[in-house]
């Protein structure tokens, strides 16, 4: 009998937890998308629309390690089960009346409560059914997931809105989040018959004793900061580069939608391609540096850039880079935590990530409106990219071959 054996099956466990994944991020957006339409038919201000987006990152901060511990103790098809059914439960429980703004809040908060316990998953995913050889692939694929939802939200739902209304659209919604639970309690399996890798010990530890033993890793504190600047630097392009590029160079905002969402799609390439070759050559450090270093060079470039196709090709390069660092992050915490903490490692780093998106946003604003312009607030980018670098220069290689 094979100590160690790889299942085809892995691939089924990681294609439904993309599904799932990605539906929390359509969720999450699903609203942004049609924010003119909520105001004007439900009479309420665009505060109150925006709100129904924002409970998702401060819920993320709150609950993020809560739901890292629970996977790592109850394990990968536990923990993300809990998030694959509130976000079924109460995305059909909006269908009760989309009329009610207190039924959508409440409707959003239930799902974004399922949405950490989904997200801080990929990883113990990644580490039960894969081979290391085939870590960081696996990883990237679960982190491009929530890009394609990302899109959905922001494409499909103003269309099927416009075409077959608000009420069909939340049905049509709602009943993927179904599907995506009973794919989930169905098709995934909590680990396979023999494992795909070598087996830590499992010990018996508090939660705040886990806790505080991979805050004694040097290299997972320092992977925490680099994951602070790096996630907050992606939210505060993400939500200021339409103006920066309206206001720097004068392309309009259709062009400057256009370049967004290929910096998007340029990302989600890079979350494929970044962690095969990861993989492939068994080091993760090189595409820790370069991350931040081209970034820097990136948002320098646009600083200057003038016109649409120059604006295109850097923003292509950005996201390529710079997003496909998410799932390298996410591999090197459970690499250098283990096995045992790869649900609390990516809370951690998620937990460390909102929080600093929370807070640069609106200190680009700040800075933009002090002097004027969005050079400053692009060249704090540039220095938070530039610490990231320095940061990222003092960890060790994690992959072993």
């Amino acid at each position: 009998m094979d100590e160690y054996k790889i299942y085809k099956y892995r691939w089924v466990i990681l294609v439904v937890y993309m599904y799932v994944a990605a539906l929390t991020q359509m969720y999450w957006l699903n609203f942004a998308a049609i924010d003119t339409y909520l105001e004007a038919s439900l009479n309420i201000s665009a505060m109150s629309v925006g709100v129904l987006t924002l409970v998702f990152p401060l819920v993320q901060v709150l609950l993020t390690m809560p739901a890292g511990i629970v996977i790592d103790k109850k394990g990968f098809k536990y923990g993300v089960g809990i998030g694959a059914l509130f976000t079924a439960v109460f995305a059909m429980l909006r269908l009760v009346n989309p009329d009610s703004y207190a039924v959508l809040l409440i409707s959003q908060i239930g799902i974004s409560i399922g949405q950490p316990f989904v997200l801080n998953g990929v990883t113990k995913l990644a580490i039960t059914w894969f081979p290391q050889k085939e870590e960081a692939t696996a990883v990237g694929l679960g982190s491009l997931a929530l890009f394609i939802g990302m899109m959905v939200a922001l494409g499909a739902t103003p269309v099927l809105v416009e075409t077959l209304g608000f009420q069909t659209m939340l049905l049509i919604y709602g009943i993927l989040g179904i599907v995506g639970a009973v794919l989930f309690y169905a098709l995934v399996r909590p680990r396979p018959q023999t494992p795909a890798r070598e087996v830590e010990e499992e010990e018996a530890l508090s939660n705040w004793e886990g806790i505080k033993r991979i805050l004694k890793i040097r290299d997972f504190v320092i992977l925490g900061f680099i994951a602070l600047i790096g996630i907050g630097v992606f939210n505060g392009l993400a939500t200021w580069l339409e103006k920066i590029l309206n206001e720097l160079h004068q392309i309009p905002m259709t062009d400057a939608g256009t370049i967004a969402a290929i910096l998007i799609l340029s990302g989600m390439l890079g979350c494929i391609i970044i962690p095969m070759v990861s993989d492939k050559i068994m080091r993760r450090k090189p595409f820790l540096l370069l991350a931040p270093s081209i970034g820097a060079i990136a948002v320098i470039f646009l600083m200057v850039a003038k016109g649409f196709a120059l604006n295109m090709v850097n923003g292509i390069i950005l996201g390529f880079f710079l997003i496909s660092a998410l799932p390298i992050m996410l591999t090197m915490s459970a690499e250098i935590t283990g096995a045992r903490f790869a649900g609390i490692s990516v809370g951690y780093l998620q937990l460390l990530g909102n929080a600093a998106a929370v807070a640069i946003v609106p200190i680009m604003e700040v800075l933009r409106g002090a002097t004027e312009r969005y050079i400053w607030p692009l060249a704090f980018l540039v220095i938070l990219m530039c610490i990231a670098f320095i940061l990222a220069t003092q960890i060790k290689e994690t992959a072993r071959s």
